[in-house]
């Protein structure tokens, strides 16, 4: 089991009324790690930088131009176009590495069925989470897909929650935000809504320093609780 500890607060998600659940994309839905890992290791090879598996786990979840410059400060502006250009193009080139997580679709649909609306937040521009939704047949299953292309601050600011809750005129006292590292849930803290931490990779331990509302190992839980 990864979890260092679990609260085990969840009995306070009924009493709230959840009215929508905003979810991170890459390893919270689906499983695109070690495909990002090694198409942004190759991009950053190409400029002459490195990135390690340690780096990477603790800076991703942030939009493509800051997690670039976290990873090595010292890159010019063209080197930090250069690597997110070819990291772009060797994602698309492998997206049938990708693996949507077992209990992704039943979640979703279960949710549908609570009519709890369901959103994206991804540091993936929009164009390419919405492909990743169609590719696994559940861009059906969601209400307003946002990326960082779309307001002008990404994760952690809060634009981006900010963005799909207006648009659908929820109030963040009746939402949560759901995602895999410690942008997602600073985000979701600076939007003022719940936050869970989902913990599927030994390689995210850190992100529980962030302090979310719940911790939680896969997104079957997050429904146990909704009951």
């Amino acid at each position: 089991m990864i979890l260092a500890h679990v609260k085990y607060s969840w009995q306070l998600l009924s009493i709230m009324a959840i009215k929508g659940i905003i979810f991170d994309l890459d390893g919270t839905l689906i499983d695109t790690f070690d495909t990002q890992l090694k198409s942004w290791r190759e991009a950053f090879e190409k400029v002459g930088s490195t990135l390690d598996t340690d780096k990477f786990a603790n800076n991703f979840g942030k939009s493509y131009k800051d997690f670039t410059f976290s990873i090595d400060p010292s890159l010019t502006d063209l080197d930090i176009d250069e690597v997110i250009h070819t990291n772009k193009k060797l994602m698309e080139k492998r997206s049938d590495e990708y693996l949507l997580f077992p209990e992704s679709r039943k979640i979703l649909e279960t949710l549908n069925e609570k009519q709890i609306t369901c959103m994206v937040a991804s540091s993936n521009p929009r164009q390419v989470s919405e492909s990743l939704l169609k590719q696994f047949q559940i861009d059906h299953l969601f209400g307003k897909v946002v990326g960082p292309d779309n307001v002008k601050n990404g994760k952690p600011a809060p634009d981006m929650l900010n963005l799909a809750l207006d648009h659908h005129k929820i109030h963040p006292s009746k939402s949560i935000m759901v995602g895999d590292t410690a942008h997602d849930v600073l985000a979701g803290k600076r939007a003022f809504t719940k936050t869970a931490l989902i913990l599927r990779r030994e390689e995210q331990q850190n992100s529980v320093s962030s302090e979310p509302d719940y911790i939680i190992n896969n997104l079957e839980e997050l429904i146990k609780f909704l009951d």
